[in-house]
């Protein structure tokens, strides 16, 4: 694990906030687990509105991802290859 003395930790403005929220707060366990399940789902529900504007944008469409998914999972190793070679 990176030590934080060799190098200066800089927090966001998110990070200060929940920094904030908590700082007079002592919370268990289980407690702790909940907020990260918590912040969990937020993130995912982020990354799913995310995922399917850039597919909209691009006009993909989810049997688009899944053929190309079948593809690469057929031929890994071709697939690897031409990763490697920049030609995907």
């Amino acid at each position: 694990m990176a030590s934080l003395q060799s190098s200066p930790l800089k927090l966001n403005e998110a990070q200060m906030v929940i920094l904030q929220l908590f700082q007079h707060r002592t919370m268990n366990e289980q407690e702790i687990n909940a907020l990260k399940r918590t912040l969990t789902r937020h993130l995912t529900a982020e990354l799913d509105n995310e995922i399917e504007r850039v597919m909209n944008e691009k006009g993909i469409t989810a049997k688009d991802v899944k053929n190309r998914t079948e593809g690469i999972n057929e031929n890994r190793t071709e697939y690897m290859k031409a990763l490697r070679e920049g030609n995907q």
